[in-house]
């Protein structure tokens, strides 16, 4: 039975968020991401975008509307749903 593990990214610099959600990705974890505050920064980069692709991407629709469709912007109620339907949770702030 695979694991749903949201991160949440709020840093510039996420490196070893990103490594340690890989690790997660590869025990057969199901990962969703959610960006904020200076996180959104790497929604906008295409090189990051396509080394989470593994993973759900989402960020606040108040703080970061992406143009790209790989990125769905939610309400506070649909984080509130995504936090409820996560076994693991951690941040990266």
């Amino acid at each position: 039975m695979k694991v749903k593990t949201l991160v949440v990214i709020s840093r510039a610099h996420a490196d070893t968020a990103f490594r340690l959600a890989e690790e997660l990705h590869d025990a057969d974890d199901e990962i969703a991401f959610v960006f904020t505050g200076r996180g959104t920064h790497h929604l906008s980069n295409e090189e990051t975008l396509e080394k989470l692709s593994y993973g759900e991407l989402y960020t606040l629709e108040d703080e970061y509307d992406s143009t790209d469709e790989r990125v769905h912007a939610i309400s506070y109620e649909s984080f509130i749903v995504l936090l409820e339907e996560s076994e693991r949770t951690f941040s990266w702030i």
